[in-house]
């Protein structure tokens, strides 16, 4: 994945996004950076496993650490070697080809799902810019901007409908209210080598977990400069000695 043109069709990609809100990209990242990747999340693995064994679950009160649901975990830390900057330099170009009038920054993060662990609620990735919407709804406000916050995930494994596909309602950044009921789900599997990247406003959840190995995605999240990521500033930190690494 040398040159974001062989990512990006522009025009007919940034429509994609716009009516979507979400992008399937097939084998544009080098497997040996994969397996890179794969290395460094190992080692923040094993560093969260054995401080978190004989912790209360889930975890709940951190902002580097979460465990939203049981089995479910959020590592927003440690994850800085060189690899993640290769990967992330053709996507960070891919970000500002889809929304040009925004300056970001982002951040690398993992979420491994353990075997048997179960689905979480459908959610956007946004927090509400007004304190009156309720639940997952959004304001005008927060659907007429343009787009402010992008999650790219990045399998480490083959992810199949027994392991866990994310899964989203395509089309739900430009609705304000969603029933997810007469809602049709979009559930990629992906292979190594393969990314997606979203639209923060857009309505997903992470499936269930239905075999017998942890599946382990990682992830970039890009958001505006002037926007305030409260996952950062709204807990304690578990690991303070690992860097988050934001750029």
């Amino acid at each position: 994945m040398d040159e974001v043109s062989e990512i990006l069709s522009e025009k007919q990609d940034t429509q994609q996004m716009a009516e979507d809100g979400v992008l399937v990209f097939r084998k544009q990242i080098d497997l040996q950076l994969i397996e890179g990747m794969k290395s460094e999340v190992r080692i923040v693995r094993d560093l969260v496993a054995e401080k978190i064994k004989n912790m209360g679950r889930p975890l709940k009160t951190y902002s580097d650490i979460a465990e939203r649901f049981p089995g479910r975990l959020d590592y927003r830390c440690g994850l800085t070697g060189l690899v993640f900057d290769k990967v992330a330099r053709p996507i960070v170009q891919l970000v500002k080809q889809l929304s040009p009038q925004i300056d970001f920054r982002y951040y690398w993060g993992a979420i491994p799902s353990a075997a048997g662990s179960g689905p979480t609620n459908l959610h956007r990735d946004i927090y509400p810019l007004l304190n009156t919407t309720p639940g997952v709804d959004m304001s005008p406000l927060d659907r007429d901007l343009p787009p402010y916050y992008f999650t790219v995930l990045i399998p480490l494994m083959e992810i199949t409908p027994e392991n866990g596909p994310t899964q989203f309602i395509k089309g739900s950044l430009k609705h304000l209210h969603v029933d997810e009921s007469q809602a049709t789900l979009f559930s990629p599997c992906l292979s190594p080598g393969d990314f997606v990247i979203f639209d923060g406003r857009t309505l997903h959840r992470g499936s269930a977990n239905r075999s017998q190995e942890e599946r382990v995605i990682a992830y970039m999240t890009f958001v505006a400069n002037w926007y305030h990521d409260q996952t950062f500033t709204i807990n304690e930190y578990l690991f303070p000695e690992l860097s988050i690494k934001g750029r």
